[in-house]
């Protein structure tokens, strides 16, 4: 999972080990997502890594510690929103400390709040992660494409539009359209080698219904 390098002051190091152990899990199953911090933004998208917590003898965080992380970084900025409850920023803010900690139906309202007042192209993609992870596949696609409409070059959004058809649709027609307009758009992205040789995986699966058994690479 890899962001963009600018990273919003309130979080906190402890979030930081976080996200990054999040972002090392879920990077084989999708793309670079959302704005994570710089530990998490070498991470390779399609390897299977080693989470950061085992190569260092650390125990994973359980699902009790990440929601007591979410709720202890979310306090403070809940107080704050009772003065600001129309702050979107704010209100993205609370949405991003709950989904660090991979509590996406508490994330999800406070995004849905922050798009309704002020909606910009990095929180709608924020957007469409909490709703992949929580199933709603359409409602991501759908959400990327309303960023895409505000910022259609963004290789960030094409790169995951891509993953989300492809994992989440099994559509690749619609997968390589976007990894297409990926390259055509970003042609010197560091990811384009990376996005070429998936465009040539899913080619090869155009003419193959969902759930049949190959020996087709897939990714």
């Amino acid at each position: 999972m890899e962001g963009s390098d600018q990273q919003s002051k309130f979080w906190s190091a402890a979030q930081t080990y976080t996200m990054a152990v999040i972002c090392l899990v879920l990077g084989v199953a999708v793309g670079y997502l959302v704005r994570s911090p710089k530990l998490a933004t070498s991470v390779p998208a399609m390897t299977t890594p080693r989470p950061a917590a085992a190569a260092s003898g650390k125990e994973m965080p359980s699902a009790t510690d990440m929601k007591r992380m979410a709720e202890k970084q979310a306090a403070p900025l809940l107080a704050e929103l009772q003065n600001h409850p129309k702050d979107p920023e704010l209100l993205a803010k609370i949405g991003r400390a709950y989904m660090a900690a991979q509590q996406y139906q508490d994330a999800k309202p406070y995004y849905e709040q922050s798009i309704a007042v002020k909606a910009t192209p990095e929180t709608l993609n924020e957007l469409s992660f909490v709703y992949y992870s929580t199933g709603a596949v359409d409602q991501a696609i759908e959400t990327l494409h309303s960023a895409l409409k505000m910022d259609p070059k963004n290789p960030k959004f094409l790169y995951n539009l891509g993953m989300f058809e492809w994992h989440g649709k099994s559509d690749p027609k619609a997968a390589i359209a976007a990894w297409q307009t990926f390259v055509k758009d970003n042609p010197k992205d560091p990811k384009r080698a990376q996005v070429e040789q998936m465009i040539a995986q899913a080619k090869q699966h155009l003419n193959i219904a969902p759930g049949t058994k190959t020996d087709k690479p897939t990714m």
